[in-house]
């Protein structure tokens, strides 16, 4: 396992995208995006993705990295946004731009997002909005992406993981935003796709087979065995299965994109509803600060059982808040450096030696 450094890294994946054939401004925008995600603690829509879907989704033309997206401004407080099959991150921040703009002069805004090829992760969006003073939510659909997750009391290929994010602005209550961003299955696709490259087991509670047993090899998964859970597993994944209906649905109509059932599918196209609220329309800012530092004091006295489980990466000695978790491993992971697997590396230099470039870790 190596450390590299996050400026050392971003510029060694910029040259892989530039080799892609992305425009230096665009390469540029789409490393920061990975490293970022790298930097947070989701590997899964890191710099791994270049070596795990963009190489080939360029190949299969299912990304264009010479592209850039185009806005179709409406009246009032909306707009579309086609990303025209460019890089998703190029895309993403055309959509936050236009949102923010249209949300500070009316209030609320609404964004629709297609051919958003991979859009990366969405809490990204959510952290720029808020930076931006905005309250977010997004509903994102893969765009007939090849089904991952199933639906309750099935282990069919049905849905993909349907992410749903929503962001509010800290001001100075806190030194980061409050983001939530989660796949509306037991886990991102991404992180078994990670788990297959380092060659590390999924945990049992991710997925099911026909004969409603766990699919623990990353590789089977990725083969075709079994499927994703909802979020809630086989207790509670009709919650989960509800959640990613209405993201599939509300992606289909308000970003104009396709889903599933309307053709075969192929390569993840990204469609979605990006919602942006300004909260000093309703509120002022001395309110907002008082209400997250209220809330945050309270979860404070939480009583911490060692009985009791937690996830590792909100493992503290009290809760954490949404977007916690990520501000604390990016600040360590700024001053020690991301960890990056040997394989990932040895897939790293494989594609960029494929485009022709030197990896130079």
């Amino acid at each position: 396992m190596a450390r590299l450094d996050h400026a050392e890294l971003e510029a060694a994946a910029t040259a892989i995208l530039e080799g892609f054939g992305a425009p230096a401004t665009v390469a540029a925008d789409v490393a920061a995006s990975l490293v970022g995600a790298d930097l947070r603690g989701h590997e899964s829509h890191g710099v791994v993705r270049l070596a795990t879907a963009y190489g080939s989704m360029v190949e299969d033309d299912a990304l264009d990295p010479r592209a850039t997206a185009t806005v179709a401004d409406r009246e009032g407080a909306t707009a579309t946004v086609d990303g025209r099959q460019a890089f998703g991150q190029h895309t993403g921040r055309l959509a936050v731009d236009v949102g923010a703009e249209k949300a500070t002069a009316h209030g609320v805004a609404a964004v629709g997002v297609r051919n958003g090829a991979h859009l990366g992760r969405i809490g990204e969006w959510a952290e720029r909005a808020a930076d931006r003073g905005l309250a977010f939510v997004a509903f994102v659909n893969s765009g007939l992406s090849t089904p991952t997750v199933t639906v309750p009391g099935s282990s069919d290929r049905l849905l993909s993981t349907n992410p749903i994010a929503v962001g509010l602005p800290t001001f100075d209550a806190r030194p980061f935003p409050l983001v939530l961003d989660m796949a509306t299955s037991q886990v991102a696709h991404g992180k078994v796709t990670r788990r297959h490259v380092d060659g590390d087991p999924v945990p049992a509670a991710w997925t099911v087979t026909p004969e409603g047993e766990a699919v623990t090899d990353a590789a089977a998964f990725e083969s075709g065995t079994g499927a994703l859970l909802p979020l809630g597993g086989l207790t509670a994944g009709y919650k989960g299965f509800g959640l990613a209906t209405m993201a599939e649905l509300l992606a289909g109509v308000v970003g104009g994109g396709q889903v599933f059932g309307e053709a075969d599918p192929g390569w993840v196209n990204n469609g979605a509803a990006f919602l942006f609220v300004d909260p000093l329309a309703f509120s002022t800012r001395e309110r907002i600060e008082t209400v997250i530092e209220t809330f945050d004091a309270y979860l404070a006295e939480a009583t911490m059982a060692d009985a009791v489980p937690q996830p590792p990466a909100m493992h503290a000695d009290r809760p954490l808040l949404p977007g916690e978790p990520e501000h604390r491993t990016a600040t360590r992971r700024r001053a020690e450096g991301i960890p990056v697997s040997d394989r990932t590396l040895a897939a790293l230099d494989e594609v960029a030696a494929t485009h022709g470039v030197d990896f130079g870790h």
